[in-house]
């Protein structure tokens, strides 16, 4: 059992290192069920940690003065865990101490945190308790909350690996899509949750994750799992970035996958032989069956689904110092029938999305002011709906909001 004291106003604080005494907090005699410091947070479970990884989290324990007095943290008494779990008075902790002054403290009807941080040295289970007394300024009538429990788990490190532990992909066309490749994901010996996969490096908006089978994911001993990447370059030249593995196990080494893949131009459209180039500022005519060609290849040959947009003001243009913000709305027509498009015509990188999942990715055409044609190759289904549109070119990516009719 430790208690760790903090001094009245005037005096020297205690160390922060916990002193081991037999001493047993009473609670005062002035407090009841009704009137007292209540603990919302009864619990902190700090999960897996590897022993001796120099690494620690930290977590808050939520308090409620219930009292008409203000409060003061003055005490608190830690049984068990003394060598993994440390409380503190200052580091992430808010609730004042009489060395704040006598005029500091929590009032009634308010709250504070008092930070627990784990540090992983004991192997296996380990558990402790931890109590909290609160004194008003001056006064000897304390309150002491009820016990709120801390538990943990000491491991060893463990071993995961990926396979492949690198991917590049070969010369893809801005506005095109690579094919995709599949990397495995094997755990080690004992049980590990996944938690995410962490997208970085210098372009990580070049790459996605799809088919995600590892996020969320509670390995057994051996078990493996796997996910897809793809590449869809923003600009031309080497593109590079990275995939890390986030798990649950706090100081374990997790693996990293390196990607690398070039965008190159796009080779001129050149448009089919029985339609005229489109007029600018006038939407492509349909006709009797859809037809395209580029040198950009959607993942699984031919596009197949074509897209009119057209944009218009939400609102009238706000002026803020040197900048004029305007605000589009922009909505998406599916065309069913052929597109006629322009050999001189601006194209750009286009990627319908939702949040992070990328529904659709292509190319776009200016066919005019504020209107697109799409060229998509769809990676999920692409329902009715509000998406996000982004619009890619050397200069830069423009983001609209997008509704699919």
């Amino acid at each position: 059992m430790a208690r760790i004291e903090c001094a009245k106003a005037g005096r020297k604080l205690a160390p922060a290192t916990a002193l081991v005494t037999a001493a047993l907090l009473i609670l005062a005699s002035g407090a009841s069920a009704s009137e007292g410091v209540v603990v919302h947070t009864p619990s902190l479970d700090f999960g897996r940690g590897v022993v001796s990884a120099a690494s620690s989290a930290t977590q808050h324990i939520e308090l409620y003065n219930a009292t008409s007095s203000t409060l003061q943290l003055t005490s608190m008494q830690l049984t068990g865990g003394i060598s993994d779990f440390v409380p503190s008075f200052t580091d992430g902790t808010t609730c004042p101490t009489p060395g704040a002054g006598s005029s500091a403290g929590v009032a009634p009807g308010a709250t504070c945190v008092v930070a627990v941080t784990y540090t992983p040295s004991t192997l296996g289970s380990v558990s402790g308790s931890l109590t909290m007394t609160f004194c008003p300024a001056d006064s000897t009538t304390c309150t002491t909350t009820s016990s709120v429990s801390l538990s943990a788990d000491g491991v060893h490190a463990e071993t995961l690996t990926l396979n492949p532990g690198a991917l590049s992909f070969t010369s893809t066309a801005l506005g095109a899509t690579s094919a995709t490749q599949v990397v495995t994901l094997t755990n080690g010996p004992e049980p590990m949750s996944i938690t995410q996969l962490s997208l970085g490096g210098t372009a990580p908006n070049d790459f996605w994750i799809g088919d995600d089978g590892c996020t969320g994911t509670d390995l057994s001993a051996g078990a493996s799992c796997s996910f897809d990447i793809r590449f869809a370059p923003s600009l031309t030249g080497t593109r590079t970035a990275t995939v890390t593995v986030v798990g649950a196990t706090l100081g374990n080494p997790y693996p990293a996958l390196t990607l690398t893949g070039i965008g190159s131009a796009p080779d001129p459209i050149v448009p089919t032989a029985s339609s005229p180039p489109s007029t600018p500022g006038t939407p492509s005519a349909p006709a009797a069956s859809t037809t395209a060609t580029t040198g950009s290849t959607a993942p699984q040959g031919a596009w197949d689904q074509f897209v009119l947009v057209t944009c218009r003001p939400a609102a009238k243009p706000r002026t803020r110092a040197a900048h004029t913000v305007e605000l589009q709305r922009c909505t998406g027509r599916r065309l069913t029938r052929s597109v006629n498009l322009a050999p001189d015509q601006v194209t750009a990188q286009a990627t319908i999305s939702r949040g992070r999942v990328v529904y659709a990715a292509g190319s776009a055409i200016s066919s005019g002011a504020r209107r697109w044609q799409l060229r998509i190759h769809r990676l999920r289904a692409l329902r009715p709906g509000v998406y996000t549109l982004t619009l890619g070119t050397g200069r830069g990516a423009r983001r609209l909001m997008l509704t699919v009719t």
